[in-house]
């Protein structure tokens, strides 16, 4: 838990630095003065609210999610081992072959190992009541994860052309690499004659699919449109709440198909 904690907390570090950088500037800072005891000056403390209270809500409910997303995945584990419920029929289906066998073998090796040795029993159970708080805290951070990057290039559409233009000024010799680049793959193709008649259809084929990728585009850009002319704070609230909203529904519906996953016996 306070592992999950602490890395959730450091991603919501590495969330502000970038909505920092892409120049959030909290104007609404909570200040408090306080003087104690024995004191010359007074102590002054400074909340912000888009820094300090947002990444901690944030955390929060994150960390929430995992914990029942763990809970869902350790029980369904346990009721699996205790047999309250069944696999389904791919699971319960027995295969043959040598394979099979080979891991039928390996699995009743390990059993006797485990009980021959008490300390590899005890370290393959820790292994095993591991195994879902780890599936859990990934799923989660990678979700938010990839929820607050897409949803700050939808507050940013210009964000991927300004990268690519800071990086051609950075790097004097990618333009000509680039150039050259293309001037050998035009003469490999041009030497290659299916490889050139592949490459060209599918240059066609692309091109066909251009007036419907750009309706497609137009209409991203009306979806998108009304979050780009936000200001920086409310592009920053908004695609913390909205990665944060669908990461729950996420974990939400994925801990219901874990319950779902597996019938009871009658």
């Amino acid at each position: 838990m306070i592992l999950f904690v602490l890395i959730t907390a450091l991603l919501e570090i590495l969330v502000v630095l970038y909505a920092m950088s892409l120049g959030l500037k909290d104007t609404g800072l909570l200040q408090w003065s306080f003087l104690f005891p024995g004191a010359s000056s007074p102590t002054t403390l400074t909340i912000s609210p888009l820094f300090h209270l947002v990444p901690i809500c944030v955390t929060v409910t994150l960390a929430s999610g995992w914990v029942y997303l763990s809970k869902r995945l350790a029980t369904k584990r346990q009721e699996i081992r205790k047999g309250k419920i069944e696999p389904s029929m791919r699971q319960r289906v027995e295969k043959k072959g040598i394979v099979s066998r080979i891991r039928l073998a390996g699995k009743n090796f390990s059993k006797r190992m485990k009980t021959r040795f008490s300390g590899v029993s005890r370290f393959a159970q820790r292994k095993r009541l591991g195994r879902p708080t780890v599936r859990s805290a990934i799923f989660v951070l990678l979700i938010f994860g990839a929820f607050i990057l897409m949803f700050s290039l939808f507050t940013y559409p210009n964000l991927i052309y300004q990268s690519v233009s800071n990086l051609y000024r950075a790097n004097a010799g990618l333009p000509n690499f680039i150039t050259s680049t293309n001037s050998w793959a035009r003469g490999a193709a041009e030497a290659l004659g299916p490889i050139g008649w592949l490459a060209g259809s599918i240059n066609s084929g692309l091109l066909s699919a251009a007036p419907g990728f750009r309706d497609f585009a137009v209409g991203i850009g009306g979806v998108i449109s009304p979050l780009a002319s936000l200001d920086d704070a409310g592009k920053y609230l908004a695609f913390q709440n909205i990665a944060t909203l669908i990461s729950v529904l996420l974990i939400l519906l994925y801990g219901e198909r874990v319950g779902k996953g597996y019938r009871y016996k009658k």
